[in-house]
């Protein structure tokens, strides 16, 4: 499933400016690179819990899959849904990330879904 980069907080249009939190600032500066990290990352856990859309669904349809990228759609951290990211750090420059990297990079990834606490989990969980 394509996620386009208009899910991922750090990217934010002009027409949904007002009343809601803005954008976040990208972790490493590029908003394209930082964007596309998360959306790889989804998409490989996807692909590597389910190469062939048949091996597990979510809900009462198995006609209709749902991964488990998809189940987790805009939540990088504790706290998250209903249109709220969740809990992620910001650095001294401002920069929004609930990952650390090599190096001091950061990265702000979506979470998951975990089969086994039957709930969206990322590395930052404060729970």
């Amino acid at each position: 499933m394509w996620v386009p980069l208009l899910h991922l907080p750090i990217n934010v249009p002009g027409y949904m400016g007002g009343g809601g939190p803005g954008a976040l600032n990208p972790p490493n500066g590029d908003i394209g690179v930082d964007g596309m990290i998360s959306v790889i990352g989804h998409e490989l856990a996807e692909l590597s819990s389910n190469p062939l859309v048949n091996a597990w669904y979510a809900g009462e349809d198995p006609m209709a899959p749902t991964e488990i990228g998809d189940l987790c759609e805009g939540l990088y951290g504790t706290g998250g849904g209903g249109g709220f990211i969740g809990q992620v750090t910001r650095d001294k420059q401002g920069r929004t990330y609930n990952l650390n990297g090599i190096s001091g990079r950061k990265f702000l990834v979506q979470w998951i879904w975990d089969p086994v606490l039957k709930a969206c989990a990322g590395p930052n969980a404060l729970d």
